[in-house]
């Protein structure tokens, strides 16, 4: 019998890839979402997918899209809003839940309100799973995967070409210049004039000037499963200014917003050892899709070794999952 997902905010660019994804292993997407004519010319791209309206606010229509499912994908920001009530229903229809979140407010409230009742029901409830929150947190754990303690965990982003979509410009409004970090051992959450550095990423960027505290869910994730008293996640400057300057969304192409490089450096410090890993791929949005395709085909078949309000390094296995997600055009290496 094919396995039904729900995707919720189904008509975005990165919600269709999702659907793409999973259509192409297998399991039948459910698109639901609120506007009815742009649901349907997203199911008439995936062949006439179901359309299922629900609007967030109203429970009962939400309980009708996930009616049959086994598990389900908010794409919909902003997430602060779209989170909690589709978790919630997620925890008590005993369905899988995934987002690709970015605020580590949200991933810490999810964590704290339904992370014991998702545990004791065995179910995966996974937010930020996509670029932001999982590639790196992966390369950390497959890196350093016999540590459960360390003394800094770094992660710095280079992203060149970035043409944000409608939805990641209101998570980076929505954030509203928050900035959530791991320091001195807990999360807090900083405001103010941020800070600068330089680091040295691998050719062509070489050395940069980036901006520290980025605000990233790794922050909150990574503690989980390595005792560290920082984690620092920092991003090159250039990337923020190209954000500052971006053309309106609507004016983009698919295929300018695919036209993106990046480079991904995580260092795991333990005494005199530093774990580094990096990462080179392109496209930060077309990668969610298998990254959340994968998480979603090992909920179902009970490929789980946490269950509860988890990150995919805590969920899965790692090494494997790294493997599978770098077959998606990008390439990792360790030292």
């Amino acid at each position: 019998m094919i396995k039904q997902v729900g995707i919720y905010g189904a008509a975005g660019h990165t919600a269709k890839m999702v659907a793409a994804e999973l259509l192409a292993r297998g399991i039948m997407p459910i698109l639901g979402g609120r506007n009815r004519a742009k649901l349907e010319a997203a199911a008439l791209e995936l062949k006439g997918a179901e359309i299922r309206i629900a609007h967030i606010d109203r429970p009962e229509e939400l309980r009708y899209f996930l009616k049959g499912c086994t598990a389900v994908v908010n794409c919909a920001g902003p997430f602060a809003a779209t989170a909690m009530p589709i978790a919630s229903l997620a925890v008590e229809q005993g369905i899988h839940y995934l987002d690709f979140t970015t605020d580590a407010s949200i991933v810490n409230s999810l964590h704290d309100e339904l992370g014991k009742s998702a545990a004791a029901r065995k179910l995966v409830i996974a937010p930020a799973i996509g670029f932001y929150g999982t590639l790196a947190e992966l390369m950390v754990r497959a890196s350093a995967s016999n540590l459960t303690a360390a003394d800094d965990v770094l992660i710095a982003y280079s992203v060149r070409g970035w043409k944000p979509t409608v939805g990641s410009l209101q998570a980076m409004a929505e954030l509203g210049g928050r900035r959530g970090v791991h320091a001195n051992g807990r999360f807090e959450v900083r405001t103010g004039e941020p800070r600068f550095q330089t680091f040295s990423f691998p050719e062509p960027v070489g050395q940069a000037q980036v901006m520290l505290d980025y605000p990233a869910p790794e922050v909150v994730t990574i503690p989980r499963y390595i005792t560290t008293p920082t984690v620092r996640v920092m991003m090159t400057v250039a990337t923020v200014k190209d954000l500052r300057n971006a053309l309106p969304p609507e004016s983009v192409s698919d295929e300018d917003r695919a036209g993106t490089d990046y480079i991904v450096v995580t260092e795991v410090t333990a005494g005199d050892r530093i774990y580094r890993a990096v990462l080179r791929g392109g496209d930060i949005y077309r990668i969610t899709a298998p990254i959340i395709g994968e998480c979603v085909e090992r909920a179902l078949a009970s490929r789980v070794r946490v269950y509860g309000v988890v990150s995919a390094a805590e969920a899965f296995d790692a090494q494997d999952m790294l493997r599978q997600v770098t077959r998606h055009g990008l390439t990792v290496s360790f030292s």
